[in-house]
C-alpha cells in the first residue's frame, strides 16, 4: 500500500528480499555497535578476522568427546524468552542445501583440474596457442628433423629479401626472352624498389623501437621518475576519502583499545582522530623490468608532511588542518574516575618503500603484495601526554627520550617490514570471503628422540632438553616435556598443529630447560611444509640440529599432514567423526546487570571442552558494556563429534579479584552444528542469570585422520621382547684418570628415557665383563633401545661413558601369521662402538647379542578407565555465580535429527576418543578411555590357559591406593634388582593413578611380584615405607579377573597401605638358557669338615691352618685358625647365595696363620658347582695344590644346593644420594644390599651415628647378600625356618632381653696396628683390650647389652691404639641384629661383620629374652655356654622342612 503517493517501505523491502537481495533493518535508536553486529550477521565470514598471535599455525587442543557434562540448552528453546516455558516447535527441513565454498588458498584440490573453457581462449592466448595440447611424440620428432635441415636464414625476413632478388632476375629474363619492351622492365623495377624501400623502413623502425625500449628499461632500473599525475589525483581525492578513513579508524581502534586496557586504568578511548587536509605524496618511482612475467617490482619514495606549506596556495594554507589524535584515558575505578587527554599532532613521515606484486589470472588479478622499507623511515611527531593542547609539554624536548622512542619503533618494525624482511598481504585470501586464520589442515608431529646433543648448562652440568615447535620461527605453538639430565633424550610425544599454509617452514627448536632463568637455545632443525604437497607423510626424518652454522646433534621425528576434506560436487557434506571445529563467539546481549553492584559489566567469555577444569579459549574483556561484541574465533581438533560438549561461560572481569559468572550455556557439538543450517538459530539463552543471550556459531571441517587418532597416546600391547645378552665392553672411557683410578662401568637399557634394566657394577675396570641377560618389552618396530654405559659414582651422579643405539626394526619384521604378527630376523651378534654423549665421538666397544622374540597376539590387552568419584558426582553439581567453576549440566538440547541419507560417508573407520593425558605407547603413563572394539584378529585365551604359559609380559595397571603417606608405587619382579616401572608420586593419600607398566616374567611358577611404596621422588634417595611380595602366578590369577587390593606394610608390619592393581598377561615363548632357570641360582650350604696331610709351613713341622672360601674372586667365608696341626678339624658351617652356578668360580684356599708377616698359602682347590644336584647333600674331597709343592693334602667338605630365587642387591646409582643403600627385611623377604656374604649373614651398610657415607670395599663387589642362618657346631643337617617380623607364637616381647656379644677376632687390611674394638648397642658401649701389632687380632671378650626389637642395630669400630696421641680410626661396620638371631626364644650364632674398608670382624651373638639385664644382675660366663637353638631363614618354596627346633632347655 502507498501512502501519499510514496511506496510503502515494508512492501519495498519485502519485494527486494523476495528477489534474493540482502535486506537489513535497524533500530534508529540502537547503538552503532549493535547496528554493526546486525549487519555483520550476513558478512561475518567476509570480515577480516583478528590475526592470532600464532599466525601461520597453532597447537590444536584435541577434544576427545568423553565428558560427564549435561547440556543446559535445547535447540527448540534457543529462541524463546528465558522466562517463557512454552517451547518453540521447528518445522522439519525437507531438503538440505549445501553451499560449496571456494577452496582455501594452499589447500589440496579434491578433484582433477578442469579443462580450460573455450571462452577463455581469446586474445593473445588464442593466437599464441599457449593452451594448445602439446605435440605428440611423432610430431615432435618431425619438427626436429625439419629444424635440422633448414637453418634460420631460409625463412623469415631474410628469406623474403632473397626471394625478391631471385624473382626480379627471373622476371627480367622472361620479359627479355619474349621480347617485352623497356616499359615492362621499368614496371618490374618499380615494384622491386617499392618493396625494398618499404621493407628497409620497417626494419629501421623496429630497430629504433627495440633500441628505445632497451634504453627505457635501463633508465627505469637506474633512474627515478616523478608521479605528479597521481599526486594531483590524491590532492583532490584525499579531501573526500579522509573523513571516511578517520571514521573507520576510530571505530576499529576503539574496540582494540577497549580489549587491551591495562588493569590500572579504567578505560582508553580515541576521542579525536584526523590525518589533516594534505594528502600523502609519492615523490619518486623506480621500476624493475627484469623480473618474471607475472611479477611487478617498484620502489616508491613516499612522504606525509602535512606541516609543509611550500607547495600550497595561500588559500589552501589558510584552510589547512594538521593531523591530530586525542586519546582520553580514565584513571581510577567506578565513580572515582578522572579523564586525562593525551595529544599527538604534527605527524610527519617519509621513507623509501619497495613493492612487489604477484599477478594471477583470476580476480582480483593481484595475488600477493609484498612491501618493505629499504631504509629506516623518518618519523616525527609532537606528543603531549599532560596538559592537552593548551598547556601540553612535548616530551620530545626531554633529552634522549625522543631518540629512545624512535629506536624502539624501528626495533619493532624492523623484523616486520625492514629489508630484507617483507610484510605480505594475500589479496586473494583477503577477498576470498574466508577468515585469515582459517585452517587448511592438521599437522601431526611425532617427536621421537635426539642424539648426540652438544652443549652444556650455563654454569656446568648436563642439559634438560625439550623441543619447541614453531611456524617460521614465530610464536611457540607446542612443546614437549623436558627430559632430565641427558644428552640423548627420547620423548615419543605427538603434537597436533593447526596450519594455514604449506608455503611455510616448521621449525623445531631444542632448548635446555632452566628452572630459575631463561631457557637456553641449543640448536634448531627446519622442515619445509611444501614437501607435504607431494607426500603427506614423512616418517623417520633425521634432521641435523644447527646453531651458529655448527652441528649440535641429530633430531628424529615424523611429520604427517591431514588436509581439510572438501565435499565432492553433487554430494552432501562429508560425515566424519574427526574434524576441526571453528567456534566463533560473536556477541552477547542484555547481560544480567544485577551481577554487578554498579550495573556496569566488563564481560568476557571462556570456552570449556567436555567439562574440563581449565578453559580452552578466552575472549578479550570489554569494559563498561552489557552488549559486548567479541567476534572471537577458536579452532580445536575434535575426535568424536557425537559425544563432544561445548560449554561457554560469560564472566565479569574483575581484574585482580575473582571473576564471577554472569551466565553460561552448555550444548552438544552435534546439536550446535545442526542448528547452523537454519537461519536465526545462532542465538542461545544463558542459564544462571535473569536475562542474557549469546550468539555462537560453529563450522565443521572434516578430516580423514581416524586411523591416526585411533589409539593415539593409548596403551599399546607389546609385540614382543628383545633378549639382550650384555657380554662385555672394551676400552671404555676412563673418567677417573685425573684421580689415578679407573671407571666403574655398568650398562643400563633405556626405552623412552626410562630405565628398563641394568647390569651390575664392575669396579675399577676399563674392560668390564657383565655376561648378563635381560628382556625388554617392545611395542613397535620403530622403537629405539639405548644401551648406555655408565660410570658408578660414590657420592655424585653417575656419569655417562657413551651409548649404543639398537633399533627394533633391525631385529624384527612383520609376519603373515595372525597369531604372531611379527617375527624375528635372527640373533644379532654385535660389536658396536660406544658413542660419547657430546658430539660424534666414539670411545670403546660394546659386545652384546640381541634377538627379538614375538609375543602372542592376544585379545583384550587393555584396561577400562574407571569412572572417578568426581565424574560420578558431576551430574548433581550446580553452578555458583560467585565463582568461575565450570558449568556441569547441558543447558541446550536438541530433539531434532537430520534426515537419513543427507550426509555423505567417508571411507574411514570412526575414531576413538582419546585422552591427552593418557600414557605414551611404551605404557608408562595413565590410561585413557577405552577404544572402540574392532573386529577380533588375535587369540582369545582363558585365565587357566594363560597361566600355563611359563614366560610372558605382565602388564600392570595400578589403579588407586589408600596410602599411609604420599608415595609412589614401584613394581619389581623376580630378583628385585631394578623396578619394572614406577608410578608418579601420589598427590594425596587417596591416590588415583590408573598407571600402566610392564615387566617380563621368565618362569611364572617360580617368579615373584613385589609391590613397594617409595616416599622419595625419582632421582632421589630411596625411602621404602611399605612393601608386599607374593608369587607371580597367584598374583596374576587374582588380578587377571579384575582389580584386587593388596596391603603393604612397613618393616614393623604397621601403618598399612592398600593399593588396587589389575593385570594382563601376554605370553611370549622364550627358551631360557640353562643359566637363567631357577635351578641355576639359590643357596649353597657348605660344611667344612676337616683336612689331612697339609703342608708344614712352620719350623716345628706344623702349621696353623685356616680356610678361606671365595666366590668369583670375592671372599665369602674364613674359618677358625687351628694351631700346630697338619690334620685340622673344623666342623664349621656356612651358607651363601649363588646368583648363578653357570660360570661361577668357587674356590677353597688354606693359609698358614702367622702373627708376624703375611699368611702363607698351603694349597688351593676349585669346586665345580654345576656338578651339584639340587637338594642332595654330597661330601667332596678337595685335593690341595700349590705351584711350589704340587698336589699335597686334602680337605673334606659337605655341599648341599637349594634352588631359590635370589633377591639381587644393587649399588645405588645417581638416583640415590648415597653409594651403598640397604633395604630392610619386610615380611621375611631378603631384600638386603651389601658386598659380601659371610656365614650366611646379610651385610648391610647404612649411615651410623657418625653420619658418614659408607665405603663399600672394592674387593667384594659382586657377592649378593643373604639372610643369616645360624648353626650349632654339632648339627648334622641344616634345617630351614621362615623368618618374619611377625611372631607366630605371639606379639614381640615388650621387655628387653639379654644380648651377649663376644668379640672373637678380626681380619684387617692394616698390618702395623695395635687394634682394639668398640661395640655399641642402643646407648651402651664397650671396648676390648688392645693387642700387639697384627692384622689378625684375637680378643675373645664378651659384653652384655639390653636389646629388644626397638634397638635393631649393632655398631662396631676398630681403632689403632696410640701410646702417645689420639687413637686412629681403622675401620667400622654395622650389623642388623634381628636378621641374624630371633627376638623370641634363646638363640645364638657366630656372625662375620663386613667392615667398610674391606676388613672382617667376627662376633658371637647370644640372646635370651627371658632375662632383663636392667632388672637382674645375672650374667652368663664364658665357660657356661648353654645350648642354643638355631634359626635359618630361607623363604623359598623349595624349603624341605619348616619345623621349629626344641626350646631353650634342649641339649646340644
Amino acid at each position: 500500500m502507498a501512502t501519499n503517493g510514496q511506496p510503502d517501505p515494508a512492501a519495498v523491502l519485502a519485494r527486494d528480499a523476495g528477489k534474493g537481495a540482502a535486506v537489513h533493518t535497524f533500530d534508529p535508536a540502537a547503538a552503532p555497535e549493535e547496528k554493526g553486529a546486525q549487519a555483520g550477521k550476513a558478512r561475518s565470514e567476509l570480515k577480516k578476522a583478528k590475526a592470532s598471535d600464532g599466525a601461520g599455525g597453532k597447537e590444536l587442543q584435541v577434544q576427545n568427546g568423553s565428558s560427564a557434562v549435561v547440556p543446559t540448552i535445547t535447540v527448540e528453546d534457543a529462541e524463546r524468552e528465558p522466562r517463557k516455558p512454552a517451547p518453540l516447535k521447528l518445522a522439519q527441513p525437507t531438503e538440505r542445501v549445501e553451499i560449496k565454498a571456494d577452496p582455501t588458498p594452499g589447500a589440496f584440490p579434491v578433484t582433477p583440474a578442469p579443462a580450460i573453457p573455450d571462452w577463455y581462449r581469446v586474445g593473445w592466448r588464442q593466437l599464441s596457442e599457449i593452451d594448445k595440447a602439446p605435440l605428440t611424440e611423432g610430431e615432435e620428432v618431425d619438427k626436429g628433423v625439419l629444424d635440422a635441415f633448414l637453418s634460420e636464414q631460409f625463412y623469415g625476413s631474410w628469406y623474403h629479401n632473397a626471394a625478391v632478388i631471385i624473382f626480379a632476375v627471373f622476371a627480367s629474363h622472361f620479359l627479355t626472352r619474349f621480347s617485352f619492351g623497356w616499359g615492362w622492365l621499368f614496371v618490374l623495377l618499380a615494384f622491386c624498389s617499392t618493396y625494398y624501400s618499404t621493407s628497409l623502413e620497417r626494419v629501421r623502425r623496429r630497430a629504433r623501437d627495440d633500441i628505445q625500449r632497451e634504453l627505457v628499461k635501463t633508465r627505469l632500473a637506474s633512474e627515478h621518475e616523478s608521479a605528479d599525475w597521481i599526486n594531483n589525483f590524491l590532492d583532490r581525492f584525499w579531501l573526500i576519502y579522509e573523513p571516511v578513513l578517520a571514521a573507520t579508524v576510530v571505530s576499529s581502534v576503539d574496540q582494540v583499545l577497549s580489549t587491551n586496557t591495562p588493569a590500572f586504568l579504567d578505560s582508553i578511548r580515541l576521542s579525536t582522530f584526523t590525518l589533516g587536509t594534505k594528502a600523502p605524496r609519492i615523490d619518486k618511482v623506480r621500476t624493475y623490468p627484469k623480473t618474471e612475467d607475472d611479477v611487478i617490482m617498484m620502489d616508491w619514495g613516499i612522504s606525509f608532511t602535512p606541516t609543509d606549506v611550500s607547495d600550497l596556495t595561500p588559500r589552501q594554507a589558510a584552510t589547512k588542518v594538521n593531523p591530530k589524535i586525542v586519546l582520553d584515558i580514565r584513571l581510577g575505578k567506578s565513580v572515582a574516575t578522572a579523564t586525562m587527554p593525551i595529544l599527538v599532532e604534527d605527524i610527519c613521515f617519509s621513507g623509501l618503500m619497495r613493492i612487489r606484486m604477484k599477478l594471477m589470472s583470476n580476480f582480483p588479478h593481484v595475488q600477493i603484495v609484498d612491501f618493505c622499507f629499504l631504509e629506516k623511515p623518518v618519523i616525527d611527531y609532537v606528543l603531549k601526554p599532560i596538559g592537552g593542547e593548551t598547556f601540553g609539554f612535548d616530551i620530545g624536548h626531554i633529552p634522549g627520550l625522543s631518540a629512545f622512542i624512535r629506536e624502539l619503533t624501528h626495533g619493532t618494525l624492523g623484523p616486520m617490514m625492514y629489508d630484507p624482511n617483507v610484510f605480505t598481504l594475500n589479496l586473494e585470501q583477503l577477498l576470498s570471503g574466508k577468515p585469515l586464520d582459517t585452517a587448511i589442515g592438521v599437522l601431526q608431529v611425532t617427536l621421537h628422540s635426539a642424539r648426540g646433543i652438544q652443549g652444556a648448562k650455563i654454569g656446568g652440568g648436563t642439559p634438560d632438553p625439550y623441543i619447541a615447535l614453531t611456524i617460521n620461527d614465530r610464536i611457540e605453538l607446542a612443546r614437549t616435556k623436558y627430559k632430565h639430565n641427558t644428552y640423548n633424550p627420547t620423548w615419543m610425544e605427538t603434537k597436533f598443529l593447526l596450519v594455514q599454509s604449506l608455503n611455510e617452514s616448521l621449525v623445531l627448536n631444542l632448548y635446555d630447560y632452566n628452572e630459575h632463568r631463561k631457557d637456553n637455545l641449543m640448536g634448531s632443525a627446519t622442515f619445509e611444509l611444501s614437501k607435504l604437497i607431494e607426500d603427506a607423510t614423512h616418517e623417520g626424518i633425521r634432521s641435523t640440529l644447527l646453531k651458529d652454522g655448527k652441528e649440535r646433534g641429530e633430531l628424529r621425528y615424523d611429520v604427517s599432514f591431514y588436509p581439510v576434506l572438501e565435499p565432492v560436487e553433487g554430494e552432501g557434506p562429508l560425515d566424519t567423526s574427526v574434524g576441526i571445529v571453528r567456534l566463533t563467539l560473536h556477541q552477547a546481549k542484555d547481560l544480567d546487570h544485577t551481577k554487578s553492584i554498579t550495573g556496569d559489566l566488563n564481560p568476557m567469555a571462556k570456552v570449556y571442552l567436555d567439562g574440563g577444569k581449565s578453559s580452552a579459549h578466552a575472549t578479550p574483556a570489554f569494559k563498561h558494556t552489557n552488549n559486548p561484541v567479541w567476534e572471537s574465533a577458536y579452532e580445536f581438533l575434535c575426535s568424536d563429534r557425537a559425544s563432544s560438549i561445548i560449554t561457554v561461560k560469560v564472566l565479569d572481569d574483575r581484574d585482580f579479584l575473582k571473576d564471577p559468572v554472569i551466565g553460561y550455556m552448555s550444548i552438544k557439538l552435534q546439536d550446535l552444528l545442526d542448528s547452523m543450517g537454519e537461519a536465526g538459530r545462532d542465538w542461545f539463552p544463558l542459564s544462571g542469570c535473569k536475562t542474557g543471550k549469546i550468539r555462537v556459531s560453529a563450522e565443521w571441517k572434516p578430516l580423514n585422520m581416524a586411523g591416526s587418532l585411533h589409539g593415539a597416546d593409548q596403551y599399546t600391547p607389546p609385540i614382543g621382547v628383545v633378549k639382550l645378552w650384555l657380554d662385555r665392553a672394551t676400552d671404555v672411557k676412563n673418567v677417573e684418570a685425573t684421580l689415578g683410578g679407573k671407571s666403574d662401568p655398568y650398562v643400563r637399557v633405556l626405552v623412552n628415557n626410562v630405565t628398563k634394566a641394568r647390569t651390575e657394577v664392575k669396579n675399577n675396570n676399563l674392560n668390564p665383563v657383565w655376561d648378563e641377560i635381560v628382556y625388554i618389552p617392545v611395542h613397535s618396530l620403530r622403537e629405539h633401545l639405548l644401551l648406555e654405559c655408565m660410570d658408578y659414582q660414590h657420592l655424585t651422579r653417575d656419569r655417562s661413558l657413551g651409548s649404543v643405539e639398537l633399533l627394533v626394526n633391525d631385529l624384527a619384521k612383520e609376519s603373515a601369521d595372525p597369531r604372531y604378527p611379527f617375527e624375528s630376523l635372527g640373533q644379532r651378534d654385535a660389536v658396536d662402538p660406544i658413542r660419547l654423549d657430546k658430539g660424534n665421538v666414539y670411545k670403546g666397544q660394546l659386545h652384546y647379542k640381541a634377538e627379538f622374540i614375538p609375543a602372542l597376539a592376544l585379545n583384550g590387552v587393555s584396561f577400562d578407565s574407571p569412572q572417578t568419584e568426581l565424574a560420578s558426582k558431576r551430574s548433581s553439581l550446580t553452578l555458583s555465580t560467585k565463582s568461575s567453576e565450570e558449568p556441569v549440566a547441558i543447558t541446550i538440547k536438541s530433539i531434532k535429527r537430520s534426515s537419513k541419507g543427507s550426509m555423505a560417508k567417508v571411507p574411514a573407520s570412526p575414531t576413538t576418543p582419546t585422552s591427552p593425558t593418557s600414557p605414551a605407547p611404551n605404557g608408562d603413563g595413565s590410561v585413557g578411555p577405552a577404544a572402540e572394539k574392532e573386529p577380533s584378529k588375535g587369540v582369545d585365551m582363558s585365565v587357566e590357559e594363560l597361566l600355563r604359559q611359563q614366560s610372558g609380559v605382565a602388564v600392570f595397571n595400578v589403579v588407586s591406593g589408600e596410602l599411609h603417606k604420599k608415595a609412589r608405587v614401584e613394581v619389581l619382579l623376580d630378583d628385585g634388582y631394578w623396578p619394572c616401572f614406577s608410578t608418579p608420586r601420589a598427590r594425596s593419600t587417596h591416590a588415583q593413578w590408573a598407571y600402566v607398566g610392564e615387566g617380563f616374567i621368565k618362569e611364572i611358577d617360580f617368579s615373584r611380584v613385589w609391590l613397594r611404596l617409595n616416599e622419595a621422588d625419582e632421582g632421589e634417595k630411596d625411602d621404602i615405607i611399605a612393601e608386599w611380595r607374593g608369587d607371580a602366578k597367584s598374583f596374576l590369577q587374582a588380578t587377571l579377573i579384575g582389580p584386587q587390593e593388596f596391603t603393604l606394610l612397613d618393616k614393623d608390619e604397621r601403618n598399612a597401605s592398600t593399593v588396587r592393581v589389575e593385570s594382563r598377561y601376554v605370553p611370549v615363548p622364550v627358551k631360557l638358557e640353562p643359566r637363567e632357570t631357577i635351578n641355576n641360582q639359590g643357596i649353597l650350604h657348605v660344611d667344612l669338615i676337616d683336612g689331612r696331610n697339609i703342608i708344614a709351613a712352620d719350623r716345628s713341622g706344623k702349621s696353623d691352618p685356616y680356610a678361606v672360601f671365595t666366590l668369583n674372586g670375592d671372599r665369602v667365608f674364613k674359618s677358625e685358625v687351628k694351631k700346630k696341626t697338619l690334620s685340622p678339624e673344623w666342623n664349621e658351617r656356612f651358607a651363601l647365595q649363588v646368583p648363578s652356578r653357570f660360570g661361577s668360580d668357587f674356590e677353597l684356599e688354606l693359609f698358614d696363620w702367622d702373627a708376624v708377616g703375611r699368611p702363607e698359602s698351603l694349597g688351593k682347590a676349585k669346586i665345580d658347582l654345576n656338578e651339584i644336584e639340587p637338594f642332595e647333600a654330597s661330601e667332596r674331597t678337595l685335593n690341595l695344590a700349590t705351584p711350589k709343592h704340587g698336589e699335597k693334602g686334602y680337605v673334606r667338605v659337605r655341599l648341599m644346593f637349594q634352588p631359590e630365587m635370589i633377591a639381587k642387591t644393587r649399588k645405588n646409582t645417581s638416583t640415590f644420594s648415597t653409594a651403598g643403600r640397604a633395604m630392610t627385611q619386610i615380611g621375611g623377604l631378603p631384600v638386603s644390599a651389601g658386598k659380601g656374604v659371610f656365614h650366611g649373614v646379610a651385610n648391610v651398610f647404612k649411615r651410623g651415628d657418625h653420619d658418614r657415607e659408607p665405603d663399600i670395599s672394592k674387593e667384594l663387589p659382586a657377592v649378593q647378600a643373604f639372610q643369616s642362618a645360624g648353626y650349632s657346631n654339632n648339627l648334622e643337617a641344616p634345617t630351614t625356618f621362615p623368618v618374619s617380623n611377625n611372631m607366630e607364637d605371639g606379639a614381640e616381647p615388650s621387655e628387653p632381653g639379654t644380648l651377649r656379644v663376644t668379640v672373637l677376632s678380626a681380619d684387617l687390611t692394616v698390618q702395623e696396628a695395635k687394634p682394639y674394638a668398640t661395640i655399641r648397642v642402643g646407648d651402651k658401649e664397650f671396648k676390648t683390650k688392645h693387642v700387639g701389632k697384627t692384622a689378625n687380632p684375637e680378643w675373645n671378650e664378651a659384653f652384655t647389652f639390653a636389646a629388644s626389637p626397638q634397638s635393631p642395630k649393632l655398631y662396631a669400630w676398630i681403632h689403632d691404639h696410640k701410646t702417645l696421641g689420639r687413637d686412629k680410626d681403622l675401620d667400622e661396620g654395622e650389623l642388623d641384629i634381628w636378621r641374624t638371631i630371633q627376638p623370641r626364644g634363646i638363640s645364638a650364632t657366630e656372625v662375620p661383620v663386613q667392615l667398610r674398608q674391606g676388613g672382617l670382624l667376627k662376633l658371637r651373638l647370644e640372646y635370651d629374652p627371658s632375662i632383663n639385664p636392667s632388672k637382674s644382675s645375672a650374667s652368663i660366663a664364658s665357660s657356661e655356654r648353654q645350648s642354643r637353638t638355631i634359626s635359618m631363614s630361607s623363604p623359598s618354596r623349595f624349603s624341605i622342612a619348616r619345623s621349629r627346633r626344641p626350646g631353650p632347655d634342649a641339649e646340644e
